[in-house]
């Protein structure tokens, strides 16, 4: 009885070093460095967001995907040593959401579409974005060290403000105007680090206000070399792809609509080709008018106009943080 507790237990004690051994050769063929990474806010925004999110690609199949969610100052990740490209950006946002993530030329924010607003003719349209901060790396290789790898980055936004008042003629006779922009980027290649255009129109909500129609609303930042877009799509883009419109739907207090669209691609030209000030931060935009002829007038509906005033959109746009922000004087 007693050898045979001696035999068991040598079994067990061999069965462990064997186990020990072979944990040890796992670790060696999966190395992992260290990695601290600190995040700078400071001049990108004072309202923070929650968390970020880090990605490391790996390149030509060097070292395997690492990805982890960290706080907003940054934290501590194990990553085998490798070629990777990185993306680093903001999660729960409110209206932002990522696809394409299996990859670091894939990866991409975008907005869904505007559903159950119940207004009719904004199935089509989608959401403006809210604050979105990002980061990429094309190449940053991880050696295999036992000493901590120290990185020190900084998030921009990607993420462009607009606003604008346009003077319209015949206000009273309207009970609520839904706006949309066609033109700007409507979503945002991480890796590549720019906006792209797909041709989907950005809600965003219009209010009357002393003649005026104004409305605030943003888009992703665009590339501002047209022949760089050119190449990463890899087809010509025509005048009309190119143009940028605002349209106007006015719902008057018969429940008809009349529509106005005004062109502001050379004004967003304009805007988007503005360089940067010695601060690193944009020169302020140029006051551009629209030439008179584009006034806007709402005839008068053949029933009339509700006395309570009617409706109308009267909502808000607020909270996009420090954004990037450009007035569109029309007036």
């Amino acid at each position: 009885m007693r050898d045979t507790r001696y035999i068991i237990l040598v079994l067990l004690s061999s069965l462990l070093m064997l186990t020990g051994c072979s944990r040890r050769d796992i670790l060696d063929d999966y190395p992992v460095s260290g990695v601290e990474i600190s995040l700078d806010w400071d001049g990108v925004t004072d309202k923070l967001p929650e968390g970020v999110r880090v990605i490391f690609y790996p390149k030509d199949g060097e070292g395997k995907k690492v990805d982890r969610y960290l706080s907003v100052r940054g934290g501590e990740m194990k990553v085998p040593p490798g070629r990777y490209s990185v993306v680093v950006y903001n999660y729960n946002t409110e209206y932002v959401r990522i696809r394409g993530e299996e990859s670091y030329e894939t990866i991409e924010a975008y907005t869904g579409y505007c559903n159950g607003l119940g207004i009719a003719g904004t199935e089509k349209m989608v959401w403006t974005p809210d604050p979105l901060y990002v980061m990429n790396i094309d190449e940053l290789r991880i050696k295999k060290s036992d000493e901590v790898l120290h990185l020190d980055w900084k998030l921009e936004s990607a993420i462009k403000s607009y606003s604008f008042a346009v003077e319209v003629k015949g206000l009273e006779y309207v009970a609520s105007v839904i706006g949309c922009v066609n033109g700007l980027s409507d979503c945002y290649c991480i890796g590549k680090g720019c906006g792209m255009c797909t041709s989907q129109p950005i809600y965003f909500e219009a209010r009357k206000e002393d003649g005026k129609v104004v409305a605030h609303f943003t888009a992703f930042k665009g590339m501002k070399d047209v022949s760089m877009r050119m190449a990463m799509l890899d087809e010509p883009i025509s005048r009309e792809a190119s143009s940028v419109k605002l349209v106007l739907s006015f719902v008057r207090t018969d429940n008809t609509v009349q529509e106005a669209t005004i062109d502001i691609t050379e004004i967003i030209g304009i805007l988007e080709n503005a360089g940067e000030g010695e601060d690193g931060k944009e020169d302020p935009p140029p006051e551009i008018e629209l030439p008179p002829d584009d006034k806007i007038e709402v005839e008068k509906p053949e029933t009339p106009p509700n006395p309570d005033g009617g409706g109308g959109l009267e909502g808000n746009v607020d909270g996009w943080g420090d954004d990037t922000e450009v007035e569109l004087p029309v007036s």
